[in-house]
């Protein structure tokens, strides 16, 4: 056992924490007061152990995380993480937004057990982190005690982790931040080249630059299983000429994107016979299993899958499913594999592909998915979706949220938005201001919407289009991570977007603020605007201007802003 200290900046609060296991730990020269690093050269299983008090926390933010923001306990709290699923960052925040505690570890780290819980005992977090597979085996674990916002301690993490990878990390595209349009809630695996075509065509209209083609294309069963997966060619009922297809929706001005899950091979596909010998086990029921990327000849066969799209058809890149499906724990041994780990095969295979897409085509795009969020996958992917929330713009509030705070420079896109043929009008902004703060994927039947929703969504996608440099590129200060985001702030170079949620009470600062009323109650209340004269300009969930005036407000300000509106505040 080694044992080595950690302080707070100020110096008052000490703990002495412990490394068991096989390896060293050596402190780094420190970078600031508060931001403590060490080097660990791990030989094989170590363990990092100490506790901290953080009375004032209220919420532990984690890589993932479903709808409870809660601080776990220590015998609650532990998350496998794997190169495939997650990544390995925490931090405790404050009801304030302040970051009390934030630890991660090196993006070096494949796989670990990351916990930090309520000890009952002590009443104080008890850290505990058990590294199992790291990559030439040394890592650095990094302590930030230092109070600041905890979207900026998190901007800290992933600043190291940009610059342990350097020039590993794949470039992303334009394109990558642009509205997209998506197959699967419109069409599920009931998708065709026709119907891609018409997507792709009203899309365009709409201001979108790609079609996602999803689940479908390379099947005939719409049953929503898996049991025909494995092969990835294009059934010939649905999509007779791919190749032609592609180049019909090239010549409407759209990249293609195509759906892919690698991981998953059906027993009735024509590769089953060949590779059933080289899965992980079934997924689903007994008609899906998970191939073993451990073995050369189950990343060769998938390497082709995954190129012939690009190489044969023109594709201009892959939404690759379900790579978390990689990260189980029951793996049996893989005689003949030429990979310690299932996540060294899972890398080996996602390096050759994207080596091979990228000699194809420099700027291809590749989907992943909320929770493959490891910073290894920033090797890899370009942009990154929320997962499946169908319907719920609260989710997709949360989870492009979450995606943001930890993507470093990796696109985020929301969940496909979808709403009733017969939604409100402000029901169907709430969906696009769920998305405010990410790239927004559409997926209705766009050339059948009525007018009023027609407006809507001409009028949130060139939104969120004009004012990408804040709401994509700026600075984001989400508020109270532990009720799911009550207000979020974006702020750019020249103006400062605020969405409100369940906190209607906004605080502006900057000469041009935009606030956007995503609550339910139309008044929103400004304070910090007192004594200086300002241009108000309020618009409805459409952009229709209501009101404009020039005033000079005194105190706690209420302004009437419709539901899904837009209150415009500068300083004349």
């Amino acid at each position: 056992m080694t044992s080595f200290e950690i302080r707070s900046p100020d110096g008052r609060t000490r703990r002495t924490a412990t490394l068991t296991g096989e390896g060293t730990i050596t402190p780094r020269p420190p970078e600031a007061a508060g931001l403590q690093s060490y080097e660990v050269a791990a030989g094989g299983a170590v363990t990092l152990r100490w506790t901290w008090p953080a009375e004032d926390a209220v919420t532990l933010w984690r890589a993932t995380q479903d709808s409870r923001r809660n601080l776990p306990t220590d015998w609650g709290a532990h998350r496998e993480i794997r190169s495939v699923r997650s990544a390995p960052v925490a931090t405790l925040v404050d009801a304030q937004d302040r970051a009390l505690l934030t630890i991660s570890l090196s993006a070096s780290v494949r796989v670990c057990d990351f916990a930090v819980g309520v000890n009952e005992e002590t009443a104080e977090q008890l850290i505990e982190l058990t590294v199992t597979d790291v990559e030439d085996d040394c890592f650095t674990l990094r302590i930030d005690t230092r109070p600041q916002h905890f979207a900026d301690a998190l901007r800290g993490v992933t600043d190291a982790w940009t610059a342990e990878l350097g020039d590993r990390i794949a470039r992303v595209p334009d394109v990558a931040r642009t509205a997209m349009y998506s197959t699967w809630y419109s069409d599920h695996q009931h998708v065709s080249a026709e119907s891609v075509e018409r997507h792709a065509r009203a899309g365009a209209a709409y201001g979108c630059t790609a079609v996602i083609v999803d689940d479908g294309w390379q099947t005939d069963d719409t049953r929503r299983g898996y049991a025909y997966c494995g092969d990835w060619e294009p059934t010939s009922q649905t999509f007779p000429d791919m190749a032609e297809h592609v180049r019909r929706v090239h010549d409407l001005g759209q990249r293609y994107v195509l759906w892919l899950a690698p991981p998953l091979i059906g027993v009735h596909s024509k590769a089953w016979a060949r590779l059933k010998d080289r899965t992980l086990g079934f997924a689903d029921g007994e008609v899906t299993a998970v191939l073993d990327p451990r073995y050369p000849e189950v990343r060769e066969h998938l390497v082709e899958c995954c190129v012939r799209p690009v190489r044969d058809w023109g594709v201009d890149g892959l939404k690759l499913d379900f790579i978390d499906s990689w990260a189980r724990d029951d793996v049996p041994a893989a005689p003949g594999g030429d990979c310690t780990s299932v996540d060294e095969g899972v890398e080996r295979f996602l390096q050759d592909v994207t080596d091979e897409l990228r000699r194809l085509r420099a700027d291809v795009l590749i989907e992943f998915r909320q929770d493959y969020v490891h910073p290894r996958l920033w090797q890899f992917g370009t942009f990154l979706r929320a997962g499946d929330c169908a319907l719920d713009p609260v989710e997709n509030r949360v989870r492009t949220v979450d995606c943001r705070l930890l993507a470093g420079d990796r696109a985020v896109h929301s969940d496909m938005l979808l709403w009733h043929p017969q939604a409100s009008a402000e029901n169907v902004a709430q969906q696009f201001i769920g998305a405010l703060f990410s790239t927004p994927q559409v997926s209705m039947e766009l050339d059948a919407l009525s007018p009023e929703h027609a407006r809507v969504v001409r009028h949130w996608l060139g939104f969120m289009r004009d004012h990408a440099d804040a709401l994509l590129h700026g600075v984001l200060l989400p508020s109270r991570a532990d009720a799911r985001y009550t207000q979020v702030r974006a702020v750019g170079s020249s103006e400062t977007v605020i969405a409100t949620f369940a906190n209607p009470v906004v605080r502006v600062s900057d000469p041009c603020t935009l606030v956007v009323n995503g609550g339910a109650d139309g008044r929103i209340y400004v304070e910090g605007a007192d004594d200086r004269p300002v241009e108000l300009v309020v618009s409805d969930c459409a952009g229709v201007e209501l009101s404009r005036s020039r005033t000079t407000p005194a105190g706690l300000w209420a302004i009437d802003v419709p539901v899904g509106g837009v209150a415009r505040i500068v300083r004349t």
